[in-house]
């Protein structure tokens, strides 16, 4: 005789109440030998981090050189100039070497200081991304995106000489501006959620 299946209990209050309570029940605590293994991580992940934006800003400020030193216009060589000194002002300490973790510092306390660390960082770079402001106008003033062009060959009938001619590429310098200082506001917005992460894993 096959079994009769059991009835499902209805949804109530008291049982939606226990189920969203046991959701939110806290993790367990990591041990020492995890929270040592986050720290190596981040060392890691830090020295790649640091060694990827070297090689980008060592490239970037060889192109502004290249074009201070080549171009003949006092505009354009005010803007590069301009964005060579903002770029280095803005990210140079960012290459600095992570401090590295004390011998009696507790692996918790260390994640908590680097994770704020990387918090503050970003919001001081998102603070000061309107100094490009002045280098990108500068250049556009000077007329940069045409210099490009002719020294690239291009005809000046073409369309892509006519929109570099025009305004929209500053328009879109802007544009991209503005993208980059919501990205480094997401940024902040995630190491602080992971400062508080290891705060209330710490506390437990």
């Amino acid at each position: 005789m096959p079994e009769r299946e059991q009835p499902r209990q209805p949804d109530t209050p008291e049982s939606a109440w226990r189920s969203e309570d046991r959701s939110r029940m806290p993790q367990s605590t990591p041990t020492p030998e995890q929270l040592g293994a986050m720290v190596r991580s981040r060392e890691r992940l830090h020295a790649l981090v640091t060694g990827a934006s070297l090689a980008v800003m060592l490239a970037l400020a060889g192109a502004f050189c290249y074009n201070i030193y080549r171009l003949d216009q006092p505009w354009i060589r005010l803007g590069q100039a301009w964005t060579l000194c903002v770029l280095v002002y803005l990210f140079g300490p960012a290459l600095e070497g992570m401090q590295r973790k004390g011998a009696s510092e507790p692996c918790a306390a260390f994640l908590t200081r680097h994770h704020d660390e990387r918090r503050r960082g970003y919001l001081r770079i998102r603070r000061r991304l309107f100094l490009f402001l002045p280098g990108i106008a500068a250049s556009w003033w000077g007329g940069g995106p045409i210099a490009a062009a002719k020294a690239r060959g291009l005809d000046a009938s073409s369309r892509l000489f006519s929109f570099l001619a025009g305004p929209w590429l500053f328009l879109l310098a802007l544009a991209a501006l503005g993208l980059v200082w919501l990205a480094f506001g997401k940024a902040a917005e995630k190491a602080a959620n992971d400062r508080d992460e290891i705060e209330r894993l710490a506390g437990q």
